[in-house]
């Protein structure tokens, strides 16, 4: 924060949805100074996460050999005339989890074959690096992340070290995905979940 006054975060764009979607960054003692305008109609260089930022020291590599390389083909479907959204064709709680013993270092491709559908993978627990997007390596600063939007026909890498040992959830983090289906587990093998839930709570897990 260096420099101070009342700016716009603010999304661009054309569709009539993100019309107005903005908020007021504002600087104490700020209120007199003049409001930085919109400039949400201008055209602004995009993102590029494959070369963002200088390279460094990581912890993984696409050369490097994994305990594990798993595969989350994330699809959409009609079951039973509900739209369903699934991991390998598969709806939680019958999708495949991931077990793992501690240490092991885990290879995880996305691949997202919904015709029209974002997938925001969240991992429970742990951090995942990721190493490549549509076959392209990253080229940038190392991604570091628990959750990844994977949008229709994207194909993702990333890598991950079990090390919290538990039995975590995977999932789309769309919410009504996940209650639909698109639900995973990493299972540590060996490791005893000791929790009861408080009977007198009145949550009830989807």
């Amino acid at each position: 924060m260096n420099n101070p006054g009342q700016w716009l975060l603010e999304e661009h764009g054309s569709e009539a949805r993100i019309q107005g979607m903005r908020a007021v960054i504002a600087y104490e003692g700020a209120e007199n100074k003049v409001m930085d305008a919109s400039n949400a109609s201008e055209l602004l260089p995009q993102f590029d996460l494959l070369k963002y930022g200088q390279q460094a020291k990581t912890n993984f590599s696409l050369e490097q050999s994994f305990d594990q390389e798993v595969l989350l083909n994330l699809n959409t479907a009609m079951k039973d005339g509900e739209m369903v959204y699934t991991i390998n064709g598969k709806i939680f709680p019958d999708t495949d989890p991931i077990q793992v013993d501690k240490g092991e270092k885990v290879k995880v491709t996305f691949m997202n074959h919904s015709s029209k559908d974002d997938h925001p993978m969240h991992l429970h627990g742990h951090f995942f690096q990721v190493l490549s997007k549509n076959g392209q390596p990253l080229e940038g600063a190392p991604i570091i992340k628990d959750t990844l939007n994977v949008k229709p026909g994207e194909k993702y890498v990333v890598a991950f070290e079990a090390d919290n040992p538990g039995d975590w959830m995977f999932h789309c983090h769309d919410l009504h995905h996940a209650s639909a289906g698109m639900v995973t587990d990493v299972q540590y093998n060996g490791y005893q979940n000791g929790y009861m839930p408080d009977p007198s709570v009145g949550n009830k897990p989807e």
